[in-house]
């Protein structure tokens, strides 16, 4: 079963790609820095002074957009596009809402009409491409994903995304090239961002490449030691080297940063029952089955496309 663990912020923050009207820059600035009060008081005096302008309903359906009212913003939205249907930042716009609601049907026709208005637009691409990839369009992602990394080299979603579609069509050469871009690119912006080790220490673990991916493990745990992915996959690659005296103490530490996350204590429940520890087995197999009762069962490709908005 394919496996999807990016979980960026949750909130890779609209970025418009054109040019602003000056009235709009201060709303701009309140929408990105979260001061959606006063955004909507600023927007409401535009309003009276303008009417109800396309640039207007745009700016109505950021605000409504950051407040997680998807489906009205998306209604906003629409009004606009009536208005003025050769904006790319609108279709963009209609897209996002649409994702967060589950409406791939929406999303995809508008991504393309915004990737064919602005084919420069690096997010644009990147949205499209990871929308496929959600879909299990790998052959159709690939070359999306590729165009924004182009487009925008720095754009670290883009680089994951990729990696994880170049995994999917068995590219084993260029996916370890594109996380060790991931990993370049992190150094060099001096972010301490511990996905790209976790996302090529995983692949290493896939091809049985266990001790050439323990240490980037060791990093992306360095880096965040609180991160449930990095420890999950650690403890997995330390439990293949036969190391689980280990392996027990970091997936221990998974399960409780990811406390939600069966997996950890199934992996336990194995490694435990193996040392003939069978009370402590038990009560890791009862933990793991009850978490798995509990866990919803939806498409973690779409919540990871999801999270990337």
């Amino acid at each position: 079963m394919r496996r999807v663990f990016l979980i960026f912020l949750l909130s890779l923050p609209l970025k418009p790609q054109v040019a602003q009207e000056s009235w709009t820059q201060g709303i701009e600035t309140l929408i990105v820095s979260g001061n959606l009060s006063q955004a909507r008081q600023r927007l409401e005096q535009e309003t009276a002074a303008r009417g109800e302008t396309s640039a207007v309903l745009y700016f109505d359906a950021r605000i409504l957009f950051e407040e997680h009212r998807y489906a009205q913003a998306l209604q906003v939205v629409q009004r606009s596009l009536a208005m003025v249907p050769t904006n790319p930042e609108l279709y963009k716009l209609a897209a996002l809402s649409a994702i967060r609601m589950d409406r791939l049907d929406i999303a995809e026709p508008a991504l393309k009409t915004a990737a064919q208005l602005a084919p420069n637009d690096y997010l644009v691409h990147f949205h499209l491409g990871a929308l496929y990839y959600t879909e299990s369009l790998f052959l159709s992602a690939k070359p999306e994903l590729e165009k924004a990394a182009q487009l925008n080299p720095s754009y670290m979603p883009a680089l994951l995304f990729l990696g994880l579609t170049l995994e999917e069509v068995g590219d084993e050469k260029t996916t370890i090239a594109t996380y060790r871009k991931a990993i370049e690119m992190a150094a060099a912006q001096r972010t301490a961002r511990e996905m790209p080790y976790v996302y090529l220490g995983r692949f290493y673990y896939r091809l049985n490449r266990f001790e050439e991916g323990l240490p980037l493990l060791d990093k992306a745990v360095e880096i965040n030691p609180s991160s449930g992915e990095g420890l999950l996959e650690l403890g997995k690659t330390l439990h293949a080297l036969k190391r689980d005296s280990e392996a027990v103490r970091v997936l221990e530490r998974a399960a409780v940063a990811d406390a939600l996350d069966p997996e950890p204590h199934y992996l336990l429940f194995r490694i435990l029952e193996s040392q003939s520890r069978e009370q402590a087995a038990q009560d890791e197999l009862h933990r793991f089955q009850a978490l798995s009762k509990q866990k919803p069962a939806s498409d973690t490709a779409r919540r990871r496309l999801q999270s990337t908005q």
